[in-house]
């Protein structure tokens, strides 16, 4: 049984429409992440926390086991810390258009890499991961943030973007950054 990975909203579009949506309430959000467990080279488990003003209004957990290849062999923290910000999210109403949708695409991901042989189709117009990291690593150079629409642009869009930052230009549309806070 497969399952397509764009039927799924990423963390970050999440997290970018949580924020947009407490700012113009004008009330501060927050995000808090705590490292709850850790075995150096084996596992962790993150709690994130997400308040509106001094109101904690959502928790979320998740757990990461450090594997030899993929993206896990190199950080796992870090996609447990986005997964749990994600469960987070989901359970204050960030789910994505979909309510049966739940899960973020990060975790959908995961589940690709516990259950390899499942069958997924990933959209042939999404950047690669390693064409994501050349385009933040290329913003981070130039002193800018991630957009807030990173999570939607297409593979040839983020193409076009590393292209005019490796020439020393500023990507077309520059757009809001990704960590407003």
């Amino acid at each position: 049984m497969g399952f397509n990975l764009d039927d799924y909203e990423p963390v970050a579009s999440r997290l970018a429409r949580w924020l947009e949506t407490v700012v113009k309430s004008s009330v501060v959000p927050r995000v808090i992440t705590t490292l709850h467990a850790y075995e150096p080279g084996g596992w962790c488990i993150f709690k994130a926390e997400l308040y509106e003003g001094d109101m904690l209004i959502s928790t979320g957990w998740a757990e990461e086991h450090h594997t030899e290849k993929g993206v896990n062999s190199t950080s796992h923290m870090e996609n447990c810390e986005t997964s749990a910000i994600g469960r987070a999210l989901a359970n204050v109403g960030y789910a994505g258009s979909d309510a049966s949708k739940r899960p973020s695409r990060e975790e959908m991901q995961k589940v690709v890499r516990y259950e390899g042989d499942m069958k997924i189709t990933e959209s042939a117009n999404a950047p690669s991961e390693k064409q994501l990291w050349k385009y933040k690593s290329e913003l981070k150079k130039a002193g800018l943030l991630p957009p807030l629409n990173i999570a939607s642009m297409s593979k040839y869009e983020v193409s076009k973007a590393i292209e005019a930052l490796v020439n020393g230009e500023v990507p077309a549309e520059p757009l809001e950054a990704e960590e407003p806070f």
